[in-house]
């Protein structure tokens, strides 16, 4: 069976991992164990009904990757779209050899569900657990208003992490689906540009929190930042780009060595998408780096024109140095559009 990556404390894991057994789903354990027992902090998790539509394997795929599978999901509830920010494995699965997924969407809830994969020779998607997701809605913690527009998801010191677009922010998820704001980067702030914000964000192997913008320019480039906890300050970096591809979401391999980030071109309604993974080494990522993604997928071929992918997440497996790379992407509440979800094995070599 693959390896387990849980990048949050045992508490926080046992509480998560019980969202989608049915019943009431406890989501007092984000912060701290203790909160797990407290029945005040129950929430009930909407449970919604998905179809779930093998997606074609590719014809052609560069050596380093191999196709294990992928779904559109479709649903008659509204709420199922607009994926934005994904976390795979990062807490046990309820279904024998399932991987637990934790998805925000645009639409403010968090989405929980359990992939099953075959581990045998070679690693398959066979589906998704009971075609069924749930859903909790997340609210501001200061004024209990829906938090909507969350564009992208990390585990970090123990909750989740979560960047907004609209009012843009980064804020730490409670036991309770509250979002507490962390101190403001500057350029973040009164940014009247609605799509230019935290897009991507991912947990550094030595703690740090990395936020790179889809929008907001610096030197040429991108601006990009990294945090510690209980700092009030956002360190700069630029992550150079070509005008036109921007990140969209972010990760950082199990073995700690490579931050691979999703990037997307969209240019107008008239033209088609386009997407690609890229990659930086985690040792580039210091304040005031100039980070030079080098280009490892081109997704066009994989996903089609259609595809927004807006979010990536990697997971270990048995096999050392390869790599689970999971993909989702944003239909933006179009029901004619998909929700697709694409899960690759690399071995970056």
């Amino acid at each position: 069976m693959g390896q387990r990556r849980s990048g949050l404390p045992v508490g926080f894991a046992v509480v998560v991992a019980a969202l989608c057994l049915g019943g009431l789903g406890v989501l007092g354990g984000f912060a701290t164990p203790a909160h797990s027992q407290t029945q005040s902090q129950t929430q009930v998790g909407e449970t919604i009904r998905v179809i779930a539509t093998p997606l074609p394997a590719p014809t052609d795929l560069p050596p380093a990757f191999s196709w294990v599978g992928g779904l559109a999901l479709s649903a008659e509830n509204p709420r199922l779209g607009g994926v934005s920010g994904l976390g795979v494995g990062l807490v046990p699965s309820g279904v024998e050899r399932g991987v637990r997924l934790l998805a925000v969407t645009d639409n403010g809830d968090l989405l929980s569900g359990d992939l099953v994969l075959d581990w045998t020779d070679e690693i398959r998607l066979e589906g998704l657990a009971g075609n069924s997701l749930k859903l909790y809605p997340i609210r501001d913690r200061q004024t209990d208003l829906p938090a909507r527009q969350a564009e992208s998801l990390t585990a970090w010191q123990g909750q989740l992490a979560l960047g907004f677009e609209l009012r843009h922010r980064v804020g730490l998820m409670d036991g309770e689906a509250r979002v507490t704001d962390l101190p403001i980067p500057i350029a973040l702030r009164n940014l009247r540009l609605n799509n230019a914000g935290v897009e991507a964000l991912a947990t550094l192997p030595d703690g740090r929190l990395f936020a790179v913008a889809e929008g907001v320019q610096r030197e040429g480039g991108l601006r990009a930042w990294v945090h510690e906890a209980g700092d009030e300050d956002w360190p700069v970096l630029v992550y150079e780009w070509d005008g036109e591809f921007a990140p969209t979401g972010a990760d950082v391999s199990p073995d700690g060595r490579w931050l691979v980030l999703s990037e997307r071109r969209f240019i107008s309604m008239r033209e088609p998408l386009r997407n690609r993974l890229v990659r930086v080494p985690v040792s580039a990522v210091e304040p005031g780096a100039r980070l030079d993604p080098e280009v490892i997928l081109d997704l066009d071929p994989i996903l089609g024109a259609i595809a927004n992918v807006e979010s990536v997440s990697l997971m270990a497996t048995e096999e050392p140095g390869s790599v689970l790379i999971f993909l989702t992407t944003d239909n933006n509440f179009i029901g004619l559009l998909p929700t697709m979800l694409a899960v690759l094995l690399w071995r970056p070599g």
